[in-house]
């Protein structure tokens, strides 16, 4: 599915969202650890705007992004090469819940709007608390819904009527937009997730939610 709309993906992403997605994914730099030369793994890296943006904190040594949808990774390829990055960043075709790494490879695991997509998120989860070294960190940026009643009914009014309609007819697959609005409705967020992290031997797991609790960002540490 992320094959048949990777030409149309950043355009919708940055669209649908009035370029928030730009702004969230920056946010995920503030929870990078204080200190540089961190090594990092981007989970359902897509076109590569996560690993860049991660990239751009100025603390990554070195970084890797892993994906199984080849058209969207050949997007973030192009982005790494244009910017002279393919000695720092690489890609490598892999799954989240089975991923062909090391344990203890890395400073930081990022995945972002994708989590959601693996078929088994706790196993996602206990891969990269294997895949972390200690006191490594895992960084999820996911989509949420608002706490506040009337802000939720305007936000699933546009994912369920505006979002499938305007992204089916960019993109030509509605399947996909609507697919992609069902599972923001249906995944857990805030303490629900929170709970899985801890589940899957996180510690010091906290959420931040982002532009009034549309996107959180979930912080987890391996001890």
């Amino acid at each position: 599915m992320f094959d048949r709309i990777a030409r149309k993906y950043d355009f919708l992403n940055h669209f649908l969202s009035l370029n928030r997605d730009k702004s969230w994914r920056k946010q995920m730099i503030k929870h990078l650890p204080d200190r540089s030369g961190l090594d990092i793994l981007d989970l359902a890296t897509g076109t590569g705007d996560q690993l860049l943006a991660l990239y751009e904190s100025g603390k990554i040594k070195s970084g890797v992004g892993t994906d199984l949808a080849s058209k969207m990774m050949a997007i973030a390829a192009g982005k790494i090469n244009e910017r002279g990055l393919a000695s720092i960043l690489s890609l490598v075709r892999g799954d989240g819940t089975r991923m062909p790494f090391a344990d203890r490879s890395f400073d930081i695991v990022s995945i972002t709007f994708g989590i959601r997509n693996l078929p088994d998120v706790l196993q996602a989860l206990s891969e990269m608390k294997r895949v972390l070294k200690p006191d490594g960190r895992a960084l999820i940026l996911e989509f949420s819904l608002p706490s506040n009643r009337i802000l939720r009914k305007l936000y699933l009014f546009y994912f369920r009527k505006v979002l499938p309609l305007m992204g089916g007819m960019i993109s030509g697959d509605k399947e996909a937009y609507r697919y992609l609005n069902e599972t923001v409705e249906t995944f857990p967020y805030g303490d629900s997730f929170c709970r899985l992290m801890t589940e899957a031997g996180f510690s010091r797991v906290a959420s931040h939610p982002l532009t009034f609790g549309i996107s959180t960002i979930y912080r987890g540490d391996k001890s």
